[in-house]
């Protein structure tokens, strides 16, 4: 029996747990050990909740860790919620059960709406897809046999009728046909805004649930996979989307110097401290910030032009060249450089990160610290 079944209170600490028979040997176990490593599992399956949670609508990674991270700290050790964890020494520790159960529950319920609805945007997305296609292929047909009836009338003409029929004929067939060339262009340009118009909401999407993809784990942003998916599907949407995107590739500068002069762990916090100021320099949920590996970083610009994207990579430069990296007392000189580019029409992925990368080591050869933009002048601090 538990401490606290019934009622009753019962010294764990005197309290023992023995194998059934049989067992190859009997060894007494106390609960209490056992009850702390079922707490300890509980706070871990919490915080791991926490940790892989969705990014909802109405409530921020970072506040849902925090909730998960409170509740943890009160299983743990009896803490108070919502307020933050507060030590208890000499105060009876009583954990809330039922609300943590109906904290877990609606959490989940949350997460199972957000996802039932994106899912439900994507299938209207793809049923107006179709929609479209179809009624353009109907339309397209009646177009073709309207040609075709010009065709046969001039067929007719030129084989039974006189020059003043033909010449009246080849003027109506002339004015019938660019009327129709006229139209089919009017509806194609109607179809790709509709189409760019749901694909737009979707590829906003991509911001929001980016979560569900792969992570660094030391930086917590998103990795190499995770990045070459998101451009992929960027490049796919592009031609219906009409908006444009830019993709920054940023690399800190003789970032081996700082690892052989400072050692590896303080190199780890500079990237992670890196991966702060990238954060708070593209705030916006569109904005898909990224490790490419070691110390380069890549930032994809949904919605923005490369003049722009231009101005907001100026902008992170001045953050990190005043805003100290500091490990301990210590304070570390760090610059970066950035290359970028803007994703062309029908551009392949491949294309684009060579462009961006090739205007990053253009702006590592004028003297690093600076910026430069595919076909653009460099600007540098």
């Amino acid at each position: 029996m538990l401490p606290w079944k019934n009622g009753k209170k019962t010294k764990s600490s005197d309290m023992t747990v023995t194998p059934a028979p049989g067992s190859e040997r009997s060894v007494e176990i106390p609960v209490n050990s056992q009850l702390d490593k079922a707490l300890e599992s509980l706070a871990r399956i919490l915080r791991v909740l926490g940790r892989q949670a969705f990014e909802l609508e109405e409530l921020s990674e970072e506040t849902i860790e925090k909730d998960f991270e409170r509740w943890a700290m009160h299983v743990l050790v009896g803490t108070s919620i919502p307020e933050e964890a507060q030590g208890l020494q000499g105060a009876t520790v009583r954990r809330d059960w039922g609300e943590l159960a109906r904290f877990v529950s609606a959490h989940r319920q949350k997460e199972k709406q957000y996802v039932t609805k994106n899912l439900q945007d994507m299938r209207e997305v793809l049923w107006e897809f179709t929609r479209t296609m179809g009624k353009a292929v109907v339309e397209d047909q009646e177009t073709d046999e309207k040609v075709s009836a010009y065709l046969s009338q001039l067929q007719d003409v030129t084989e039974n009728g006189s020059f003043a029929d033909m010449k009246q004929a080849l003027s109506s067939a002339v004015q019938g046909l660019k009327s129709l060339v006229q139209e089919r262009k009017q509806r194609q340009d109607q179809r790709v805004h509709q189409l760019g118009e749901k694909l737009r909401s979707v590829e906003r999407e991509l911001g929001s649930a980016r979560k569900q993809m792969m992570e660094d784990p030391l930086t917590r942003l998103f990795n190499r996979g995770a990045l070459d998916e998101h451009l992929q599907r960027l490049a796919s949407l592009s031609f219906f989307s009409g908006s444009p995107t830019c993709l920054l590739m940023v690399d800190i500068d003789y970032f081996k110097r700082i690892n052989d002069s400072y050692g590896h762990p303080v190199g780890d916090l500079v990237l992670q401290q890196m991966a702060d100021r990238l954060v708070s320099t593209f705030p916006r949920k569109a904005d898909f910030i990224a490790r490419y590996g070691g110390e380069e970083f890549s930032v994809v610009l949904s919605g923005t032009g490369l003049e722009l994207a231009q101005r907001l990579g100026e902008r992170l430069l001045d953050v990190v060249r005043n805003q100290e990296f500091v490990c301990q007392d210590l304070s570390i000189p760090v610059t970066a450089s950035i290359g970028g580019a803007e994703l062309l029409p029908g551009e392949s992925v491949t294309s684009w990160l060579e462009r961006a990368d090739k205007a990053l080591y253009q702006a590592k050869e004028q003297g690093r610290n600076r910026s430069c933009m595919a076909k653009e002048t460099c600007s540098g601090g």
